[in-house]
């Protein structure tokens, strides 16, 4: 009974055992173990793994203090650059004269 492919070069066969070994002595147990773990979570909680985390993702969501004052969804701009949410402070530059400690002037 031939095992393997006769006509593969001696790196593949190599690469081929490297792979056999890595796939059969540590993903497969990670899976196993992960599964054992994944079904008693289940069987404690009545739930799954997945769901119990997101929960707790939504609750520390909620419990992120973002000020006294609910947030205000700022009217939409004509051209809609402004997106939802957005804390940014638009402001326009009036003058960009430099003054000396006399009041007058540099320029």
């Amino acid at each position: 009974m031939i095992i393997a492919n006769r006509n593969m070069t001696p790196g593949m066969v190599v690469l081929l055992v490297i792979l056999a070994i890595l796939f059969a002595f540590i993903v497969v147990p990670v899976l196993i173990i992960g599964g054992f773990c994944w079904l008693v979570c289940q069987a404690i909680t009545g739930s799954s793994p997945a769901e119990l985390y997101l929960r707790n993702k939504a609750r520390r969501h909620t419990r992120n203090y973002e000020g006294p004052f609910e947030r205000e969804t700022p009217p939409q701009d004509a051209d809609g650059t402004s997106a939802d949410g957005d804390d940014t402070i638009e402001c326009e530059v009036i003058s960009a004269r430099t003054l000396d400690e006399n009041g007058r002037e540099i320029h």
